[in-house]
């Protein structure tokens, strides 16, 4: 039912971006998630894109335990093979799940960092091209992510992209007026 309530929310909402905050503590709790975030990749002028966050939630019972999330720059993604490969794989609209231990590289050493053990992140598409992308992190254990939790994910990064499509926002105008 958070999907539901997620979706309604979002469709009802004026501002997306106002609405975050409470869609992704919505997400975390009914996925029991400590952190929940969503990522917006820009392009940088002369420096390639880069993965910046939009907005994210982390339970107040972990906040002082939990560090933010990283914003990782195109000369990063091309110097690891695990985020070359993860770049495209979001162009692509896979899902990207598992466990910190079975990483390496940058994303291992800064999931790290961020106490996760274990993620999961699909794509969030908007005006036909990735947008960004939509995370939760389990930082108290490891687990393996359900079907139901993968397609409330995918639920929720749709109506995203839906939200942003139809916002009267400046970033909705400045992506209508590049394309």
């Amino acid at each position: 039912m958070a999907a539901v309530r997620v979706v309604r929310r979002l469709r009802e909402a004026g501002d997306w971006q106002r609405e975050m905050d409470g869609v992704l503590e919505t997400l975390c709790h009914a996925m029991e998630c400590q952190r929940g975030i969503l990522f917006r990749l820009r392009e940088l002028p002369g420096q390639g894109f880069a993965q910046s966050v939009a907005a994210y939630w982390i339970d107040p019972d972990f906040g002082g335990e939990l560090a933010s999330p990283t914003v990782i720059m195109q000369s990063i993604v091309n110097s690891d093979p695990l985020l070359e490969r993860l770049a495209e794989d979001e162009r692509q609209g896979k899902i990207f799940a598992g466990h910190t231990r079975d990483l390496s590289g940058f994303l291992r050493a800064d999931f790290e960092k961020q106490n996760i053990k274990s993620f999961l992140s699909v794509s969030v598409f908007a005006h036909g091209h990735l947008w960004g992308t939509l995370a939760v992190n389990d930082c108290v254990e490891e687990r393996e992510w359900t079907d139901e939790e993968e397609a409330t994910l995918h639920i929720i990064a749709l109506a995203i992209g839906d939200a942003i499509e139809h916002s009267p926002s400046d970033a909705h105008a400045s992506e209508v007026i590049r394309r």
